[in-house]
């Protein structure tokens, strides 16, 4: 067992934090992961509306037999928000109060989830990010680096480098997150500085994500070298499964050049664009989906539970390594 900060914060029994996952942090997944003492977040966004999102908190709430769990809020640039101040209201009516917010500034949200009596920990990608929200009041900050899955924004570093400036210059409590997918890079986080790592793509096939068995499959024979990270011209970077639909958008980036917008890739930007043919259809080469190099760790379709046992096993094997590679004072055993 681990305690730090954030596993204090959260009320969690394991320094593991689930980010919200478009599409698949729905009730079955989030509650497994709450049970094994993790900390996980509802996705209102993969909800088609508010009381669609209603419902699955419900069960959540039921599922999860009082372990905690939070919701994700995903503040976009290009798409609609409207569903977060709806969902917010609906949740902190259901007595949540831990929170993750990720991509823009999460502004006066800050306030209104600390009025309800609720915690935040926000994710960025950039230093200067992390270290504004830090001033405005979160609780806490996740930093995730280029190697993460989803939108690591146009940030050239790994996570391990914006930590260690993070560190220099801010005293909120610190994840950690980006191609991790193992006990020891959990441990290796914590022994960076981070209250806490952020694990995702690591769950991308556990048996509780209701996906497409061929899209499941598709991640367990994934490799470390099968993720790359397109749309960086138009400042939207997304690190995903390097499928067909991966290649013909970087044959069109490269065409396009500086001239590139949003609208030139059309259909295939979308996320549920991704989710027809993937998540749904079982077609994996058909759409964008976030994925980080952490997934070559999914080595077979499990439940959540497993994996959050192995992450732990995993971190305390790593310890006792670590315990023995260090060597006493001399003097002082003499002296003792």
């Amino acid at each position: 067992m681990f305690r730090t900060r954030l596993t204090e914060l959260f009320g969690m029994r394991h320094p593991i934090i689930v980010g919200g996952m478009m599409w698949h942090s729905k009730s079955e997944f989030v509650a497994a992961c709450a049970r094994a003492g993790a900390m996980a977040f509802l996705t209102p966004k993969s909800h088609p509306d508010p009381e669609s999102f209603e419902a699955d908190l419900i069960r959540c709430i039921e599922l999860a037999e009082g372990a905690p769990f939070g919701v994700n809020f995903s503040i976009s640039r290009f798409r609609s928000n409207e569903i977060n101040d709806r969902c917010l209201k609906i949740a902190q009516s259901h007595g949540i109060t831990r929170f993750e917010t990720a991509g823009s500034h999460p502004g006066e949200m800050i306030e209104r989830i600390h009025d309800g009596g609720g915690v935040l920990i926000h994710k960025s990608t950039q230093l200067r990010h992390a270290l504004k929200a830090a001033r405005s009041g979160v609780d806490a900050v996740t930093i995730v680096g280029m190697e993460a899955g989803g939108h690591p924004g146009t940030n050239p570093h790994p996570s391990h480098v914006i930590l260690a400036n993070a560190l220099e210059q801010t005293d909120v409590p610190l994840a950690m997150g980006g191609a991790i997918g193992t006990g020891r890079q959990v441990l290796g986080a914590l022994a960076q500085g981070a209250d806490a790592a952020v694990v995702v793509s690591r769950f991308l096939a556990s048996a509780e994500i209701d996906a497409h068995p061929n899209y499941k499959a598709r991640i367990v024979e994934a490799q470390m070298d099968d993720t790359v990270a397109v749309l960086h011209s138009i400042k939207d970077t997304w690190r995903v499964l390097n499928n067909r639909t991966a290649k013909l958008i970087q044959r069109m980036e490269k065409e396009l050049g500086d001239a590139a917008k949003h609208s030139d890739f059309g259909d295939m930007v979308r996320g549920d664009h991704g989710r027809r043919h993937a998540y749904i259809g079982g077609d994996a080469e058909t759409g964008l989906m976030s994925m980080s190099a952490g997934a070559a760790q999914a080595r077979e379709v499990e439940s959540a539970e497993q994996i959050i046992a192995t992450l732990v096993q995993e971190m305390e094997a790593a310890w006792r390594g670590l315990a023995q590679c260090r060597i006493a004072d001399r003097a002082a055993t003499q002296r003792a």
